[in-house]
């Protein structure tokens, strides 16, 4: 399988909100931390359309965690709620605000694919004030997926008139073979 499992969009607002909210000066330490040939994905010209390596943007959200102390759940949240809010054209906003949160988040295998290439999404649940969310992916997503999970369905719940988002796993992961599987509850007011 290609590493190249995650779309344009990740890199292009990842890199926006990291110069946005701490400066070029933090955006070239991050660059500094990487390994040579994730700096040279982040330095390269990054399109919205073209594939990327998973694993550079992985290691670029650790190293600017580390950096700007942002460690926590909520704090990487808001930076993929940027991406999500980034990613979205006006129409679709537009849609987003005429819906209900249970009807976007049954969407959210749709949203998915916006942003990778790689492993699938289920939405089993997805009622007024609850959904849960089922991701099967490839390895490379663990450690990475609950606080991604938590920014864009966070996201998602918001721009449709939900408020007070929490979010916690449904049981353990599981990995085997290369591949995790997990689940996630979503609760909110609307």
């Amino acid at each position: 399988m290609s590493d190249k499992i995650a779309r344009g969009p990740n890199f292009l607002y990842a890199r926006e909100y990291v110069i946005s909210t701490h400066g070029e000066g933090v955006w070239n330490e991050v660059l500094k931390k990487l390994p040579a040939e994730h700096a040279d994905v982040w330095r390269g010209t990054l399109l919205i359309s073209s594939e990327y390596p998973f694993p550079a943007f992985k290691e670029m959200v650790r190293a600017w965690s580390e950096i700007t102390g942002g460690t926590n759940r909520d704090t990487t949240a808001n930076l993929y709620g940027f991406i999500a809010d980034r990613s979205l054209n006006t129409v679709y906003r537009f849609f987003l605000r005429l819906s209900q949160p249970a009807f976007v988040l049954r969407n959210f295998p749709k949203l998915w694919e916006r942003f990778f290439t790689a492993g699938t999404v289920e939405v089993p649940v997805a009622e007024k004030g609850h959904a849960v969310i089922r991701f099967t992916l490839p390895e490379v997503f663990q450690d990475w997926l609950e606080p991604a999970c938590y920014g864009y369905s966070r996201k998602a719940i918001e721009m449709a008139g939900g408020r007070d988002v929490a979010m916690r796993p449904s049981g353990p992961p599981s990995l085997s073979d290369g591949t995790l599987v997990a689940a996630f509850d979503l609760t909110w007011t609307e």
